[in-house]
């Protein structure tokens, strides 16, 4: 298993095991665009992958998928610091929208 999946793994053991705290930002994104912190959990701890990785800053972009109805699901980015050892901060979370992400793994335009 390489160094990209092992965090993964640690993230989502420690998000699975309600070892995180959801920051401020995450929480206006969850207000804006009526997702829940289950959501969040579930599009971390499912099948997701990490999209980018900010090693220098102990903080990676994962992409996760949350059900929104049974047979719809829907892409949501996850921003988390693992800066701590047995302890994860979601530091933001939003649903991947154009012109910033062209598709949900492929980056649009930039600030």
């Amino acid at each position: 298993m390489d160094a990209e999946q092992e965090l993964l793994e640690r993230i989502k053991r420690l998000i699975g095991s309600n070892k995180y705290r959801v920051r401020i930002h995450a929480v206006r994104h969850m207000i804006e665009e009526g997702f829940s912190e289950e959501n969040m959990v579930e599009a971390v701890t499912g099948k997701s992958k990490i999209l980018e990785a900010y090693t220098d800053e102990s903080r990676c972009l994962i992409l996760g998928r949350f059900s929104v109805s049974e047979k719809t699901k829907s892409p949501l980015h996850i921003v988390c610091d693992y800066s701590k050892e047995e302890l994860v901060d979601i530091i933001t979370a939003y649903i991947p929208q154009k012109p910033w992400w062209v598709t949900p793994t492929r980056r649009g335009r930039t600030l």
